[in-house]
């Protein structure tokens, strides 16, 4: 049987345990937010630079055709910390997967670039995942650096990225970034916008734009993502602290009782010791 003091003792060390996990949700849930409440700046400033690439489109007569070489590299946007359940983990496993194939890989968040390691695979560039919202952009730019630089050599090489939505946390997406597909932009011979650039140059800048734009995109949703399925198992872990709670005040309630009827017992014990022989225990 437990001593009352020490189910005590284990229940604010779990009462502790309480308050550390709230604070986890807490922040998690905070970050998701923030990055959600971004999400429709840049999906203005990708639906702008897609009207740009409809009127460049026309400008050049014809979307360039695009082909498909062998060289294939998939970007995973993974964990960055843990205390998420199993979202690393699947992330993780989509790179393996995609090294499997022989893709190259390349890797943002320590996490998942930890178990990629961890299990033989070297990705071809890795970073850490932006620790806050307003550095999103400036990883975007690196990575897109990072995408272009190997491109190069590899003509009509192929670029997937494979992120996660906070919507749907178990459920992986997988976006086509190269070969770029110029047919989503629909042509509008009707508006031809006077230029600066051959069309040629400035068709590749928009489409840089473009990419670097989706990149932002994928990168909050991967960073708010992160964050619901961490407020998500900080969810479970506190109905767990609940639960154990609820236990240990019962074990409490159990011992105190059980100690209070033993310290009964041991006074009327040592009352009728002491008492005279032959004298009746209350006369």
């Amino acid at each position: 049987m437990s001593r009352p003091e020490e189910v005590r003792d284990r229940l604010a060390n779990v009462g502790e345990i309480g308050s550390v996990i709230a604070t986890l949700q807490a922040l998690a849930a905070a970050h998701q937010r923030e990055a959600e409440g971004h999400l429709a700046a840049i999906r203005a400033q990708e639906a702008t630079v897609a009207a740009a690439l409809s009127e460049a489109l026309a400008l050049a007569g014809a979307a360039p055709e695009e082909g498909q070489g062998s060289a294939a590299l998939t970007v995973v946007i993974g964990a960055a910390q843990g205390f998420s359940g199993l979202y690393g983990e699947r992330l993780a496993e989509a790179g393996l997967a995609a090294a499997a194939r022989g893709h190259a890989v390349m890797a943002i968040g320590g996490r998942t670039l930890g178990a990629l390691r961890d299990r033989g695979v070297r990705p071809v560039w890795s970073a850490e995942m932006a620790p806050h919202v307003p550095e999103v952009a400036a990883l975007a730019s690196r990575l897109a650096d990072a995408l272009f630089g190997w491109l190069p050599g590899r003509p009509q090489g192929t670029v997937h990225v494979v992120f996660c939505d906070p919507e749907e946390t178990a459920r992986l997406q997988v976006r086509r970034i190269f070969p770029f597909d110029f047919t989503r932009f629909p042509i509008d011979p009707g508006r031809l916008p006077l230029i600066t650039l051959p069309p040629g140059d400035l068709l590749a800048a928009l489409m840089e734009a473009y990419v670097f734009t989706e990149l932002c995109e994928m990168l909050m949703l991967g960073f708010a993502a992160e964050n619901a399925a961490r407020a998500e198992a900080m969810a479970r872990a506190q109905s767990s602290v609940k639960r154990i709670s609820a236990e240990l005040k019962r074990a409490w309630q159990q011992a105190r009782q059980e100690q209070m009827t033993t310290e009964i017992l041991e006074l009327v014990s040592a009352s009728s010791a002491g008492a005279p022989k032959g004298s009746v225990p209350g006369g």
